[in-house]
């Protein structure tokens, strides 16, 4: 994330060197600011949301440079989060590392990898171009029904562990997170759309 702003901070000053005006930015916010805002508020309500920047020569791949900046940084988000999960769960139910227990979150980690690698789209993109290197700018959301999905396709090969999980607390907060945020969906889908 330091490395994806650092790079968002020194393209915004060269293009303010260079004295570029965008069209497609109305506010006193730079579009990394209000794209970060965007996903504070995404975030706050339960979702998962990150914002990439990628920077090159044309259009196009300055935007699949974002895009996939975009998507990793939620695969971190997506890791630390089911990290935190194995830890409440194993205070929760006192277990150690057995095989089982590891297996289960190793699966569902992997899952949910490869959902957010594969299947995460942009719900918002800008650019500015100055001089000839075009700087691009991208929202990637997943919803975080994706972390309880990627448990219950496990569900059959941990079906015990599997079971607990689904009592523990740390279950409980994750389908409040969903919840919540299918809330806001509802309330807010302009965000999203």
């Amino acid at each position: 994330m330091k490395q994806v702003m650092v790079v968002a901070l020194a393209a915004l000053v060269l293009a303010t060197m260079v004295g570029c005006k965008s069209t497609e930015v109305t506010s006193q916010k730079t579009p990394f600011e209000i794209m970060q805002e965007k996903a504070n508020a995404i975030t706050d309500a339960g979702g998962l949301a990150a914002v990439g920047i990628g920077s090159s020569r044309t259009v196009s791949l300055a935007m699949d440079k974002a895009k996939t900046r975009g998507r990793t940084e939620l695969a971190h988000i997506l890791e630390t989060k089911v990290d935190s999960l194995k830890k409440d769960f194993s205070e929760e139910i006192g277990e150690g590392e057995s095989a089982e227990y590891n297996a289960l979150f190793s699966a569902a980690s992997k899952s949910i990898a490869h959902q957010i690698l594969r299947g995460t789209v942009p719900k918002d993109l800008k650019y500015e171009t100055a001089g000839n290197t075009t700087t691009a700018w991208a929202l990637m959301v997943q919803d975080p029904k994706v972390i309880a999905d990627a448990f219950a396709d496990q569900k059959n090969s941990a079906k015990a562990l599997y079971t607990r999980f689904r009592a523990s607390q740390a279950f409980a907060e994750l389908d409040g997170e969903v919840k919540k945020f299918e809330e806001f969906k509802a309330k807010d889908a302009g965000m999203l759309q």
